[in-house]
């Protein structure tokens, strides 16, 4: 009978152990919920409740415009490259940097000649698409910078899926876009649309098209 009263105060330990524990794991548990929350299409939930409450503003009349190129492909620049300009990869992935250098040389609206450097950060994690050659797509997002004058840039902000072609020297972008921070003429434009590239990986050539509306494009 002594015997097992000598193991109640054993057994009153574990279980203090046990809730000691609990507590401790839902804590961080609330603690790592708080520090990362959860991302919606938009943003987090609380940026998107607070975007609600804001007052709408006047809707801007907008003219279509278009930008198409080609330049030098890289699919192997430096992680540098895609941070430069504001890219960087996910915690826990892995990224591949892909730029893309060349000139303008037809448009609608302004953007019809002039330098460009397209930057886009891939993420490594794949999705299969539905053929037995390129077999695989990937997110990416990026920024498209066009320099029509001198001291006017204007920026592109995409985001998208990039594919390999079912001709495996082929490597492809399509995605949205919306105009990022610009210089110059630039500075108060606004819009969105589409942008695609098409790329050789053995010619290096690669070829872009950007369809869109906006305003303050001048």
């Amino acid at each position: 009978m002594l015997k097992r009263w000598r193991k109640l105060p054993q057994a009153g330990v574990g279980l203090l152990g046990l809730a000691l524990l609990t507590f401790s794991l839902n804590a961080d548990a609330a603690s790592h919920s708080f520090k990362h929350e959860k991302m919606l299409f938009g943003g987090t939930a609380s940026e998107i409740k607070a975007s609600a409450s804001l007052p709408a503003t006047p809707l801007p009349a907008v003219q279509e415009f278009s930008s198409a190129g080609s330049g030098i492909i890289n699919l192997a620049a430096p992680a540098s490259a895609c941070t430069s300009v504001g890219l960087n990869c996910n915690p826990g992935d892995s990224c591949q940097c892909v730029t893309m250098t060349g000139s303008v040389t037809d448009g609608v609206g302004p953007l019809f000649s002039g330098p460009f450097l397209l930057t886009l950060n891939v993420d490594e994690i794949g999705f299969d698409d539905g053929n037995d050659q390129g077999q695989i797509c990937f997110f990416a997002t990026g920024v498209l910078a066009l320099t029509p004058g001198s001291n006017a840039t204007i920026n592109f902000i995409t985001a998208g899926a990039g594919c390999n072609g079912i001709d495996n020297a082929n490597a492809l972008y399509s995605g949205g876009f919306t105009i990022g921070p610009s210089t110059g003429g630039f500075s108060d434009a606004i819009g969105s649309g589409i942008l695609g590239f098409g790329a050789n990986k053995v010619t290096k050539i690669g070829i872009f098209d950007l369809k869109g509306a906006g305003s303050n494009i001048n």
